[in-house]
């Protein structure tokens, strides 16, 4: 594993989920990344987790309640795991004592190599300070945006709206459920 310490929006920006759901898992006990000076600091084992709990509440929409202990029990296993990477995590949850146990399959050397290819470029994910303090900041946004539009050529606006709202589109999709019958001498 790397050895990065980075901050909320950084994280973010790795785990390509906006800022605001990632702070919220932290708010919500889900992460407990470390605190140095009253920031959060993530480090590749929390990056980890927070890629599998944004995972599993993307995939199956599950309650914060449930999401924490399936985190919690994640990162008491990370460090035996140590440098062999699982292919998939089975996570086993029993809703009460007594009842059928559930499992869901995470694809979790998939999800960590997604991390890691998004490390590589951490250097990309300047941690700006809040708000708009640097100067000339409207100037800078500006020929930026002057610059992706001499790139996209002849785009039409309606070509733009129609990007935008295929992304909000894909943005509101619901999870694929799929059931799949294992015969019981294949779980072994």
């Amino acid at each position: 594993m790397r050895t990065v310490q980075l901050k909320l929006k950084q994280a973010s920006a790795v785990l390509e989920t906006p800022p605001k759901a990632l702070q919220n898992l932290v708010q919500f006990g889900v992460l407990k990344p470390k605190q140095r000076g009253g920031l959060f600091v993530f480090d590749a084992t929390t990056l980890y987790a927070a890629k599998v709990a944004l995972f599993l509440k993307a995939a199956l929409g599950i309650k914060t309640e449930l999401l924490s202990e399936f985190t919690e029990a994640l990162l008491n296993r990370l460090p035996s795991l140590g440098e062999k990477q699982a292919d998939i995590l089975v996570f086993k949850s029993r809703p009460s004592p007594g009842s059928v146990v559930v499992e869901v399959r995470v694809p979790f050397r998939e999800l960590a190599q997604q991390v890691e290819e998004r490390l590589q470029r951490v250097e990309l994910y300047k941690d700006l300070p809040r708000g708009r303090k640097r100067p000339a900041w409207k100037k800078a946004f500006l020929a930026t945006l002057k610059e992706a539009a001499r790139e996209m050529g002849d785009v039409s606006t309606e070509e733009i709206l129609e990007a935008v709202r295929q992304y909000r589109n894909e943005e509101k999709t619901r999870p694929e459920v799929t059931v799949e019958a294992e015969p019981e001498a294949a779980r072994t």
